[in-house]
């Protein structure tokens, strides 16, 4: 079908469909994490464990992103695999480092026995952390660089798009904000919507990116910017 000729229904009830199926498969994909931190009781001596169960939301994120830079693709939850699978390491290699700084952050709040000055400085290394993990899984959900690339990549799409990159931490934000107010749970069930609004958010920042860091026949020229 053209999308162009598609009805205003048509695309409510696409739309409708793909969020829902893009939804269905980030739980699954968190599932595990999602057992194990309703089983595990609140308790600071689980950090680990809770940091472990993070781990799981990093390559759904870049799953997620994946499967909806496809406006009109009739299989998003096939979209969603394949992106969880052919970023997975990529995925795991820059998301373990942002959730071992959450989970030192908040072990030092639990435990240590220092200023307050400190325990907030840790929350906001954390926090930055996060938001870079983030936009990095974003880049992995849109291209194909090298792991040691990305982090060049991130600033460069930063310098060049900054209110994308403004709008990525106010996203950041309000997802953390719902998990405050409401519930971790709401969070996951608002996930797809999430998602969909990152991958819109960034999309400047990865404009700037494919014009300048990628040449006509698809590949990167990230070496020039070393």
């Amino acid at each position: 079908m053209n999308p162009e000729r598609e009805g205003p229904l048509t695309k409510l009830t696409n739309f409708v469909y793909r969020l829902l199926v893009i939804e269905a498969a980030f739980v699954l994909a968190v599932l595990p994490a999602l057992l194990g931190i309703f089983f595990l009781e609140q308790d600071p001596s689980n950090i680990p464990l809770y940091a472990f169960f993070a781990l799981f939301f990093g390559p759904a994120i870049t799953a997620g992103v994946y499967a909806w830079r496809a406006d009109h693709d009739l299989v998003p939850w096939l979209r969603f695999w394949k992106g969880w699978a052919d970023s997975l390491g990529q995925s795991l290699t820059v998301w373990t480092p942002a959730v071992v700084l959450a989970a030192l952050a908040a072990f030092n709040a639990a435990f240590a026995q220092v200023e307050f000055g400190f325990i907030l400085g840790g929350a906001v290394v954390a926090a930055a952390g996060g938001i870079l993990a983030i936009a990095l899984l974003v880049i992995i959900g849109h291209f194909s660089f090298r792991t040691r690339d990305l982090f060049t990549v991130a600033m460069y799409g930063t310098a060049s798009a900054p209110v994308a990159a403004l709008g990525i931490i106010s996203l950041c934000i309000l997802a953390g904000a719902i998990v405050v107010v409401f519930s971790d749970w709401v969070a996951v069930l608002m996930a797809s919507l999430l998602l969909l609004l990152l991958g819109r958010t960034a999309l400047p920042m990865m404009v700037q990116i494919q014009q300048g860091l990628v040449t006509k026949d698809g590949s990167q020229r990230t070496a020039s910017l070393s």
